[in-house]
């Protein structure tokens, strides 16, 4: 049985979800640092960069997001434009916007201003088939549909209830749009709750909340809510504090007693592994595969509490085997196909480094 713990308190909301005993995502937002991703504005270009065939526009904020846009698309300065934001801000670059809007419901993605139709990847055989067929079929004209993995199994009344509700939201959009002035926020995917329902929640799962008005907004809209009332805190109370604290941490140690290293930067997230104390028995080469094996799954978990995305270098111990490499590459490529998120293992370079880049929530 899935399980999703949410404590909510002092401006800040944190979810973790729990599948086989194990923390498999972990949700947080803070009231006063929303994030921006998935936000839809009506702004206005400010300037471009003609070699780069991108744009900045004014939203409203501090800084102008970055936009890219293809040949076919015709701006200019002083234009109002519709974007979505689809990277947040770091610490010195503002955010990066897209001109191809996406609106998420729990059993598809729907693409008012692009005319493709996609399966999600975690379903084959038959049943992918059978989804693409109705999604072709029931599509509006000029749009387009990407089925997630929550849609397997429903039917065609299921995925058309579905598109009603994002169809109802575009137009919601468009209806702002046509009204406002820029720059306007014409749409906010800030609430969390919304999105924790959206991307987890199925009959039979299991909440527990620690707040008596979340907890009554959610028995409003879903079953199997519980309210905890324990003096102890509620991640204490279930088991996973020390996988909370685990994804603030840059050194974290491995089971065989090696460790990794996490640093992040605005243009990736370099990870180091280290023996650490785990020196081996008998076999140094051994040693060294079961060390990157523990650290190659770690590495892969914490990108996913973690919510990191983008590209990823992991600088694993050398291994002089050749089979060893490749076992390693293997694994890494298993792992990384059980996330929800597009994981994709890209290479290891000749100097060692593997290359992985993800897609984040």
């Amino acid at each position: 049985m899935k399980k999703i713990i949410i404590s909510q308190r002092l401006g800040s909301t944190i979810a973790v979800v729990i599948q086989g005993n194990e923390v498999s995502v972990i949700y947080s937002a803070q009231d006063t640092q929303p994030q921006l991703v998935g936000n839809i504005y009506k702004g206005r270009v400010k300037n471009f960069l003609p070699g780069m065939q991108a744009a900045f526009v004014d939203i409203g904020r501090d800084r102008n997001v970055f936009l890219q846009f293809n040949r076919k698309q015709k701006l200019s300065v002083g234009q109002s434009v519709l974007i979505q934001i689809d990277k947040d801000e770091g610490l010195t670059k503002g955010a990066r916007a897209t001109l191809n809007i996406s609106l998420a419901g729990r059993l598809m993605i729907f693409l008012p201003t692009l005319g493709y139709i996609g399966v999600s990847n975690k379903i084959g055989g038959d049943e992918r088939l059978r989804l693409h067929q109705l999604a072709r079929k029931i599509r509006p004209k000029d749009s387009g549909l990407i089925i997630r993995t929550a849609a397997q199994g429903c039917s065609e009344e299921d995925l058309l209830g579905d598109l009603a509700k994002l169809q109802k939201l575009w137009s919601k959009i468009q209806e702002r749009h046509a009204k406002r002035k820029p720059p306007a926020l014409l749409h906010s995917d800030n609430d969390l709750i919304d999105r924790l329902l959206r991307n987890e929640y199925a009959a039979g799962t299991e909440l527990i909340v620690d707040n008596l008005k979340l907890y009554r907004r959610l028995v409003s809209l879903v079953d199997g809510v519980k309210l905890y009332d324990g003096s102890a805190n509620i991640f204490e109370a279930f088991g996973v504090s020390d996988e909370l604290a685990k994804i603030n941490q840059r050194e974290l140690s491995l089971p065989s007693g090696g460790q990794i290293v996490i640093d992040k930067t605005e243009a990736l997230t370099a990870i180091d592994v280290n023996t650490g104390k785990f020196i081996g028995r008998d076999d140094f080469d051994e040693t060294i595969l079961k060390t990157n094996l523990e650290a190659a799954a770690e590495i892969l978990k914490q990108l996913r509490l973690r919510d990191i995305g983008g590209i990823i270098v992991v600088d694993f111990i050398d291994m002089d085997s050749l089979e060893h490499r490749q076992a390693l590459m293997n694994f890494l490529r298993e792992r990384a196909a059980l996330d929800r998120n597009k994981t994709k293992i890209v290479d290891m370079t000749p100097l060692g480094l593997v290359e992985i880049a993800r897609h984040s929530r």
